[in-house]
């Protein structure tokens, strides 16, 4: 196959941080890209592109995929997360400029032994297994990924519930008006711990989308100003004082020469 990264092609390679397949590759051989342990991310003209074993296998660094076409077959990105367990950021651009956004958390696994048939089994811990079977027909499945979200509310902690939040709401697509209520919700009833974590990652596009798009009460806005000042993060501050004045709203109670 002319169209093939061959086999082993960059296996080990060190200095590998980030990979553009080319346009026109049918087919990424068996370890390809194996222990390439610098590699964070992998950049994919479409997802109809075949994955021989192991072709990303060992690459713990590797946190996001990036695909400039989804439209149509996507089993190459089921393929690449199938070799996963560390968290994973997916980008997937759709015609007419519509984009996808999700986080595929990690999980770990353990192997338990099975005594009677003399055999391990491997059982993983955490939604992230969950969140890779959410393909059907060479597509992401958008319904089930969504669905995931009761049990990733139980499963997983506040860092991986806001990047799941907020990528969902920021780029909705496919995004059904029941499963953006479910996203809703969940803002409303912990608002301040998803906002002290956006804060604390300095996220101003997570925190922008927020403050300016869903309503919040003065004592959130109060815990966001002094959680920015208490961190020390001008920046933030300053977005938000800017917001305070532009909303015509009264003083939050922080001291404004604080920056």
């Amino acid at each position: 196959m002319n169209n093939k990264i061959r086999d082993y092609a960059y296996a080990g390679d060190r200095e590998i941080t980030e990979f553009h397949i080319p346009e026109g590759t049918e087919c990424i051989g068996r370890h390809a890209f194996y222990n390439c342990r610098s590699l964070h991310t992998v950049y994919l003209p479409h997802g109809g592109i075949e994955i021989e074993d192991g072709a990303f296998k060992n690459c713990p660094k590797l946190s996001h995929i990036i695909m400039a076409d989804g439209d149509g077959d996507c089993t190459c990105l089921r393929d690449i997360l199938y070799d996963m367990y560390q968290e994973i950021t997916v980008s997937i651009s759709y015609p007419n400029n519509r984009r996808s956004l999700l986080l595929f958390p990690g999980y770990e696994y353990e192997y338990i032994a099975n005594e009677p048939a003399r055999i391990f089994q491997e059982v993983g811990y955490g939604a992230g297994y969950l969140y890779q079977q959410c393909f059907y027909n060479a597509q992401v499945d958008y319904q089930r990924y969504d669905g995931l979200w009761s049990r990733a509310r139980v499963s997983e902690e506040i860092p991986v519930l806001a990047r799941i939040l907020s990528f969902r709401l920021r780029f909705p697509y496919m995004l059904s008006m029941e499963a953006g209520t479910a996203y809703r919700d969940f803002w409303k009833a912990r608002s301040g711990e998803l906002l002290t974590y956006f804060i604390r990652e300095r996220d101003m596009d997570s925190l922008r989308y927020f403050l300016e798009t869903e309503p919040l009460d003065g004592t959130v806005m109060k815990l966001a100003l002094s959680t920015a000042q208490s961190l020390e993060i001008p920046s933030v501050i300053g977005y938000l004082l800017d917001l305070e004045q532009r909303d015509g709203k009264e003083s939050f109670g922080i001291n404004k020469f604080d920056l």
